[in-house]
């Protein structure tokens, strides 16, 4: 017969932590003259604490003479936070509900000083829970923390992503020039930055000014010496800035006055890809940071998830679960549909978004299977075509799904066509789109035969 009385156990360390009865180890906690005693029992955190085993070495360790005791002085923990490191070595137990922003934090320094993994993987959860309120009072130096400490690997992520999607939260202010070059780089890194990339040279040259005060703000009073010094403060953090996602218009604007800060080489790649066509970027070759595309942005492909998802249409509101990597744009790569299949083909899921000629109007279609040149139909329950009258306004969106009793027509592949959808429903062939209404797919409002003023092809893939 085998017994368990680890509840009694507990009990009786728990009563230990409470009355402190024979204690061994004094510890003055916080800074003097405001250090408060807290007594404990080395056996605990021996038992405990690989931190405080070697701590307590005999061979170093000092001790009191009159009381025997070990002696630990700790300046920069505070008596409430040790009182949480005791409690949890103890008991297990800790109660974060109703401390403020600063203890759990500080918590977490202090479980990363003392070696203790599991509280900080529970803290960090609890803290992750509310980290866009956190970062929205305090971002600076959460992430300066988050920087610091390796162990903080997760609230580390879920601050880069949190700002990623909302970069108001560091950028609206001119707080964000206090970040540390570090901290700045993490950011620069990020391929989640919900911002556009002129907009983050514009953020990047304002921080680099703001950290010598010798810099004007208005770059036609820069003389070669302060060109010289902002070199040198950004040389490290240029190489993150993905040139070749600028737009010829803002580069000329935003970024042609400062081109004696870029290195020469970068300087003529980004030229040669604005003036030769096709041109593949040699330098600060990075993942866009946002849909990679002339037709939709970020709203559309939140909407597009919901579809895939067959959720509402507003289901996604900040983060969709799928990246959408542009295979294939009919003004870069051809029209022609063999140039369809070359890009698009053996990809897997995948949406097609064209825009009508002389309108505003998106449509499209999404298979999850692959397209190939078999000549054969192809079968699928979760297909569907899509038309926006008004590409600004996704709340006049149709969506037409596949038919239950013709999913097995879901799409046509063939080398003559390009993207076909059902049974004609949706056809893309060159520049032109044809349309039947039969019943395949729902009717969502596309006009037979409109010539489109480009469309676009991106494999969709699970994050």
């Amino acid at each position: 017969m085998t017994s368990n009385f680890l509840a009694d156990i507990a009990e009786d360390y728990k009563q230990l932590y409470e009355t402190r009865e024979n204690y061994d180890v004094i510890i003055y906690a916080g800074e003097k003259p405001n250090a408060e005693e807290i007594h404990a029992h080395s056996l605990v955190l021996r038992t405990r604490s690989a931190y405080f085993r070697g701590a307590l070495a005999s061979s170093w360790a000092a001790k009191d003479k009159d009381s025997g005791c070990f002696i630990f002085n700790k300046p920069n923990i505070s008596s409430t936070v040790f009182e949480f490191i005791l409690k949890y070595l103890y008991c297990g137990e800790i109660i974060l509900r109703n401390q403020d922003r600063e203890t759990i934090l500080e918590l977490l320094v202090a479980s990363d000083e003392f070696g203790l993994t599991k509280l900080i993987d529970y803290v960090q959860q609890y803290f992750g829970e509310n980290i866009k309120t956190h970062l929205s009072q305090n971002p600076i130096d959460i992430l300066h923390l988050v920087a610091q400490h390796d162990a903080f690997n997760e609230i580390r992520k879920l601050s880069l992503e949190t700002i990623g999607t909302n970069p108001d939260i560091l950028f609206n202010s001119n707080k964000y020039l206090s970040l540390n070059e570090d901290v700045l780089i993490l950011i620069l890194k990020h391929d989640e930055l919900e911002m556009e990339e002129s907009e983050i040279w514009e953020r990047l040259i304002k921080w680099g000014i703001a950290q010598n005060t010798s810099l004007k703000d208005d770059v036609t009073e820069f003389d070669q010496d302060d060109f010289e010094l902002l070199e040198k403060t950004l040389q490290k953090c240029i190489q993150y800035i993905r040139f070749h996602e600028i737009r010829m218009p803002d580069f000329y604007h935003k970024v042609l006055p400062y081109m004696p800060i870029l290195p020469n080489n970068l300087f003529n790649d980004i030229l040669r890809c604005y003036m030769v066509p096709n041109s593949v970027p040699l330098y600060n070759v990075f993942p866009s940071r946002n849909v990679n595309s002339i037709l939709i942005n970020k709203s559309h492909t939140l909407l597009f998830a919901s579809w895939i998802d067959k959720k509402n249409n507003d289901h996604y509101k900040d983060k969709p679960p799928y990246k959408f990597v542009l295979l294939f744009r009919g003004s870069r790569d051809g029209f022609q549909n063999n140039l369809f299949h070359e890009k698009c083909d053996q990809k897997g899921a995948t949406i097609v978004v064209a825009k009508i000629q002389n309108s505003n109007q998106l449509v499209g279609g999404y298979t999850p299977v692959d397209w190939d040149t078999s000549g054969q139909n192809k079968s699928s329950t979760d297909s569907f075509i899509f038309s926006l009258s008004d590409l600004t306004n996704l709340s006049n969106a149709n969506l037409g799904r596949i038919s239950s009793s013709y999913y097995s027509y879901a799409i046509y592949c063939d080398k003559s066509c390009g993207p076909y959808f059902g049974n004609g429903n949706l056809h893309f062939n060159r520049n032109c789109i044809n349309v039947s209404d039969n019943g395949y797919y729902s009717n969502v409002g596309i006009p037979n035969g409109s010539q489109i003023e480009d469309y676009e092809v991106f494999q969709v893939i699970k994050k």
